[in-house]
């Protein structure tokens, strides 16, 4: 919503001060039913579960400012990482986003060649639309053969160098 309202600035929407609001009540609602403060993550369902997904999405959607999405990432780092049990370059390239996003490069980088480079030293040319670095043989169809060996989330790496590191 946040870059939303920036194109509705351009435009000149009438709405604008509605979507800023709207925006208020979001931030606020994030932060009063999902955010513990003793904790310092976001957690998530009623048995406020902590998860690198939930930190990184509230990063990517500048919930807090940056010096508290920067804070919120080194815990996630210390706290839930490395990351297991996820298959999918979709929700790694938002944890990478994230990472980025939040200031930690050097975990964003190791990120990408942690989970992409594992993919590359297995022998792929392209990237998979479903990987588990600890289980290789993953696929949410029953079979490895099913899986798409060149999916649409396999330009994350490069988006992300050329982001975030080219030219900076």
């Amino acid at each position: 919503m946040k870059q939303f309202v920036s194109l509705a600035e351009l435009e000149k929407d009438d709405d604008v001060d509605k979507y800023k609001l709207d925006i208020d009540k979001l931030t606020k609602a994030a932060m009063d039913n999902f955010f513990d403060k003793n904790k310092g993550l976001f957690v998530s369902g009623p048995d406020k579960e902590i998860n690198i997904a939930s930190q990184s999405w509230m990063v990517i959607a500048h919930v807090m400012n940056d010096d508290e999405n920067y804070e919120l990432m080194t815990k996630s780092v210390k706290t839930l990482f490395p990351v297991t049990g996820i298959a999918t370059p979709y929700m790694y390239h938002h944890i990478a986003l994230a990472l980025f996003e939040s200031g930690h490069k050097d975990d964003g980088i190791k990120l990408i060649k942690n989970y992409w480079g594992k993919m590359v030293d297995l022998g792929a040319d392209t990237f998979w639309e479903a990987f588990e670095p600890e289980d290789p043989n993953f696929s949410p169809y029953g079979s490895p053969v099913i899986n798409s060996y060149c999916h649409a989330w396999s330009c994350t790496p490069t988006y992300l160098i050329r982001k975030y590191l080219v030219n900076k």
